[in-house]
């Protein structure tokens, strides 16, 4: 396949100001074979009006007027399984990319063929101006697995997908906490595409993300804490009924298990936790959690899912929300992955960390 066809999915809601820089950077990329899927949610009249100029002109776009409102993960998983080509990149409608963006990462998908993702460095433009780089995500299966984990890292969603390793994905489920936002869908997906193959990062090219104040991640930092201490378990549900299973045997998939719990209510935070009830006036797990924010290239490369640090009470509730997604969601069985049942998972859970279960404050799909 010399120039395999390229599907663009452009999910697009209120999107009519910027749409227009956006397709004719698409119209003039290098790279000539794309499948420009136009998605526009919620009958979205004026944002399709912006569209038309370049349906009339360009036989490579086309357009798609949503009945009803999907919300960003829900359009974005339609043009993912809408795509006629044998890749796929998400576009964002506010974002660009640079000339030979396409070409450059089709070129770097032919250079390493067992690889899944190919993805390039970031710049935000706007109210920030910084720039992120992520290294390649190699190694076998489970060692990616466990990198991605660590890493939990958004900017390679931007990249060009393989239709075969997307097709083997669950594409972006919707959150029972918010259908419409699904925070963490995509890391959930880049979970799932990290066992299928590497991701390759491609030097050259470059996707320039708009940064305007009123982006979704920088919403979530108003959330109430409870929100957020809900959103992190429904985030850690999904990525336990990703990163539990691969293990090959019972042993390894317990130890998954623990991994994943343990990337989002222990780690460091245990730690903090023990400091807390030496010294709780001095609150050292919220002034950690401060300084993390400062550090504005971390905080970016992680937006949205950085976990939040609680007391011994929010991890008790946090894990009983966990298990609450786990079941309500029922990809996940305790017996066939574990060999246990939920009952005595749960006991064995609390007893790892030494707390005792407390009931939700929240439950899943509390607005």
């Amino acid at each position: 396949m010399t120039n395999p066809l390229v599907t663009l999915g452009v999910p697009v809601y209120r999107g009519q100001d910027s749409l227009p820089a956006l397709l004719e950077c698409l119209r003039t990329q290098s790279y000539k074979e794309i499948d420009v899927l136009i998605s526009v949610d919620g009958r979205d009249q004026v944002s399709a009006d912006a569209c038309e100029p370049f349906l009339r002109e360009d036989s490579r776009f086309r357009m798609h007027i949503q009945p009803s409102r999907l919300g960003w993960a829900g359009n974005t998983d339609w043009t993912m399984r809408q795509r006629r080509g044998a890749f796929y990149i998400y576009q964002q409608h506010d974002d660009l990319i640079s000339p030979t963006y396409i070409a450059d990462l089709v070129d770097a998908a032919a250079r390493w063929p067992k690889a899944v993702l190919f993805f390039s460095k970031l710049r935000f433009t706007g109210r920030r101006g910084w720039e992120i780089s992520v290294p390649s995500l190699l190694g076998d299966p489970i060692a990616r697995g466990l990198n991605y984990l660590r890493r939990l890292d958004w900017v390679p969603f931007r990249g060009l997908i393989r239709g075969s390793a997307l097709d083997q994905t669950s594409g972006l489920l919707l959150s029972d906490l918010d259908p419409f936002e699904s925070p963490g869908t995509e890391q959930r997906f880049l979970a799932e595409l990290s066992l299928i193959g590497e991701f390759r990062h491609v030097e050259g090219p470059t996707y320039f993300k708009s940064w305007h104040g009123d982006n979704i991640s920088a919403k979530r930092q108003d959330w109430p804490r409870e929100r957020r201490v809900l959103a992190q378990a429904c985030f850690a549900a999904w990525q336990i009924e990703v990163i539990a299973p691969m293990g090959d045997t019972l042993e390894e998939r317990r130890r998954l298990f623990y991994t994943a719990l343990d990337r989002f209510a222990g780690g460091a935070f245990k730690q903090m936790g023990s400091a807390l009830r030496r010294q709780p006036k001095a609150n050292i797990a919220l002034r950690i959690w401060d300084q993390l924010k400062r550090n504005k290239k971390l905080t970016a490369a992680v937006q949205g899912v950085m976990p939040v640090p609680f007391g011994t009470r929010e991890r008790s509730v946090l894990l009983a929300q966990v298990f609450e997604q786990l079941k309500r969601d029922r990809r996940f069985d305790p017996s066939a992955c574990l060999g246990t049942s939920w009952e005595g998972l749960e006991a064995k859970i609390f007893g790892h960390y030494r707390i005792r279960p407390q009931k939700p404050t929240a439950r899943i799909g509390t607005p």
